[in-house]
């Protein structure tokens, strides 16, 4: 078996710990509570780069998974005021301590007061983080980390079986 042999039995085995890497990834996104569309499914792509000395993998995604994992989303238009004014009228306006525009608690007429609140809740939305949870850390990290170490595993292993016979009958022709 020469070299270039192995590099080529290598690079079957980075192909395969891609495909493997790809649905690890997949899984840690489901476990980290997030729902795998087929877009993010798709967005997952490796390349295996291949020189004479060199044999890399790279594993990337759009940032689509970024976006969907971030603590914090920010709404770039108003929400649907018809929608927040149905959901003002099914909680109550009692539920509400302050309508502006109106003192005290002194509502003239319960259409307005919803209409305003509505759209409080929408401006209010759009000019703070409307999404919010606790810190339950990234599933890429962990993800990406635990892929490293199996591929490591992996890759020594057979690196050694194959490597051994050929540095031994290199040695033998030297000598």
């Amino acid at each position: 078996m020469d070299i270039n042999e192995i590099y080529d039995d290598l690079a079957d085995l980075v192909q395969e710990i891609a495909k493997d890497a790809i649905e690890r990834f997949q899984e840690h996104i489901t476990k980290y509570g997030l729902v795998l569309t087929d877009q993010l499914k798709r967005d997952f792509q490796y390349h295996i780069l291949r020189t004479a000395t060199t044999l890399a993998l790279e594993i990337d995604f759009r940032q689509y998974g970024r976006f969907k994992d971030m603590a914090q989303l920010r709404y770039s238009h108003n929400a649907p005021v018809d929608a927040m004014e149905f959901f003002v009228e099914k909680i109550g306006l009692d539920r509400f301590a302050y309508v502006m525009g109106y003192k005290g608690k002194s509502v003239p007429t319960v259409t307005n007061a919803a209409r305003r609140i509505a759209w409080a809740i929408s401006i209010g939305r759009r000019k703070v983080p409307s999404v919010k949870r606790g810190y339950r850390g990234t599933w890429y990290n962990a993800g990406k980390m635990e892929m490293i170490k199996q591929a490591q595993k992996q890759l020594g292993s057979r690196y050694s079986e194959l490597i051994s016979p050929y540095l031994a009958r290199k040695f033998e022709e030297d000598h």
